[in-house]
């Protein structure tokens, strides 16, 4: 086990968020740190501002929504 890890995890500022809509920034600086760690180039989001949109997936496959279960 003399591999270097290359784990590393996701560095990035939060710019905005409405609770919907988030923003993230990822700099220039956590870029070339990511890099340097050994990552790839292709494995790493390039250094600029994200928008995203929190809760997508379920918006998107309502059929995977849980209903009112009860667990045991």
């Amino acid at each position: 086990m003399s591999e270097q890890s290359t784990d590393r995890p996701l560095v990035f500022s939060v710019v905005e968020d409405d609770g919907e809509n988030v923003t993230i920034e990822i700099s220039e600086e956590d870029y070339q740190a990511a890099l340097a760690a050994g990552i790839d180039k292709d494995a790493i989001l390039k250094p600029c501002r994200y928008k995203m949109k929190r809760g997508g997936f379920l918006a998107r496959h309502p059929e995977l929504k849980r209903k009112n279960e009860k667990r045991a």
